[in-house]
């Protein structure tokens, strides 16, 4: 029995010495992949990208972090808005509804166009009347999502761009909503009332994965 024992400790230790040594490949590999897509978004001004293996994928996307610096300039510019859609807590700290949080970040980061509509990026993927119809409203603004939209219609392959201008306008879509009366001095009064704060989430997507 002791010695069935020492040899599970000596196995559990061989274990963990590999699952460190991997672990530190895999970060290897990851950073490389990161850096890689990281310079060609920052090339194309994208937020999105994937990077396709035999056996699945590797997602980059960037993302923002907002802070509430000054609430009272909100309100100020906002109204009642702004004091329903952003809660303080105790630590004064202050959550914003998701929603009203993108609309925010969008407008901070001048992330959002008109110019593009939806339905023109649904034609130029070479969608008929009807599928732009059964997509239109499913289109969300989230990359990995929409692509998966996208692909239930039969649009595969690379679409980062086309993704990234059905984002543009999801945004413009929020913004307006919340902010489409403001005159741009009180635009400028938000933006120095947040603070966006960016990074990056990377993750690997294969089948069976759990």
């Amino acid at each position: 029995m002791q010695e069935e024992l020492f040899s599970l400790v000596d196995e559990a230790i061989s274990l963990e010495k590999k699952m460190k040594k991997d672990k530190k490949t895999l970060d290897q590999l990851k950073a490389k992949l990161t850096n890689a897509a990281y310079e060609e978004m920052d090339n194309k001004n994208l937020k999105f990208m994937q990077i396709f293996g035999l056996y699945g994928s590797f997602n980059v996307v960037h993302k923002e972090k907002l802070d509430i610096d000054n609430f009272n300039r909100l309100v100020e510019v906002l109204g009642e808005i702004a004091k329903a859609k952003i809660t303080r807590k105790e630590e004064i700290k202050y959550e914003t509804e998701s929603r009203f949080k993108e609309a925010l970040i969008a407008l901070c980061n001048d992330d959002y166009s008109d110019e593009i509509s939806i339905e023109q990026v649904l034609e130029v993927l070479e969608l008929d009347d009807k599928a732009i119809k059964a997509v239109k409203k499913k289109l969300k603004g989230d990359y990995l999502r929409d692509k998966k939209v996208l692909e239930s219609v039969g649009v595969l392959g690379d679409c980062e761009e086309e993704l990234h201008y059905i984002r543009l306008y999801k945004n413009f879509e929020l913004v307006d909503r919340f902010f489409g009366e403001l005159t741009d001095e009180q635009i400028a009064q938000i933006k120095k009332a947040v603070f966006i704060e960016a990074g990056i989430s990377v993750g690997l997507e294969y089948e069976g994965r759990r």
